[in-house]
């Protein structure tokens, strides 16, 4: 299960995009994690990728490997720029570049921007993110939404964030971007393990959209 993140992560970023991947400089490695809730410190991805001190999360990286994570609850495309974090995020990258580390910046966002417009908005905000981070000598890595589990009668996933997820793939051709399909990666696992077995991954009952602790320490401990 370990995979299911961490492998997503370092095998599809060779595998994903559209074009011969350029050679892999001889760098020490810093990340620097983008989006929303489901990414977020706290509520999301993150804490088992970069770990987290507060709930005494270990990272999944190697040691002294930065991860510096500044995705924000509730944040679209379009608010994390407005509400400042983006400009942290670029100072973030600034700060490592600047240290000749090769920075991989992933960008997840979707499940807050299919609230307040088309598809086609963020994906034209998506494609000023990863402009500028190439512009500060950093690597985009582009990643579609984590399924929400809803689910039908017949055990398949409702499945509202397709088109989003869509329009991120679609921004990762047009810009030769490294996309990772955790979308369709969560859509795959969850309805292999059934609604009972999903529901059991919600923070609380009520919430089918972040992972709880648990599906963290599972990911981590690499229990299917």
């Amino acid at each position: 299960m370990l995979a299911f993140l961490t492998g997503l992560v370092f095998a599809s970023y060779a595998i994903a995009s559209p074009f011969s991947p350029p050679e892999i400089p001889n760098l020490p490695t810093s990340f620097v994690l983008v989006g929303d809730s489901t990414t977020a410190i706290a509520s999301g991805w993150g804490n088992g990728f970069c770990g987290d001190n507060t709930t005494s999360i270990a990272s999944s990286l190697k040691p002294n490997t930065p991860c510096i994570n500044t995705a924000h609850p509730g944040a679209t495309t379009g608010t994390f720029v407005a509400g400042g974090w983006w400009n942290i995020t670029v100072n973030a990258i600034k700060d490592e570049v600047a240290k000749k580390r090769r920075t991989l910046v992933t960008i997840q966002f979707g499940h807050n921007d299919a609230r307040v417009g088309p598809p086609e908005s963020m994906g034209a905000n998506l494609t000023t993110m990863v402009k500028e981070v190439r512009a500060l000598g950093a690597e985009p890595i582009l990643v579609t939404s984590l399924i929400v589990r809803n689910f039908n009668v017949n055990g398949t996933i409702n499945d509202s964030l397709q088109p989003w997820a869509d329009q991120t793939a679609l921004v990762a051709r047009q810009q030769w971007t490294p996309l990772l399909d955790l979308h369709g990666t969560s859509k795959e696992y969850c309805e292999k393990i059934g609604p009972g077995a999903a529901h059991r991954l919600n923070p609380t009952a009520a919430d089918n959209t972040r992972m709880s602790l648990l599906l963290h320490l599972r990911l981590l401990m690499g229990i299917p």
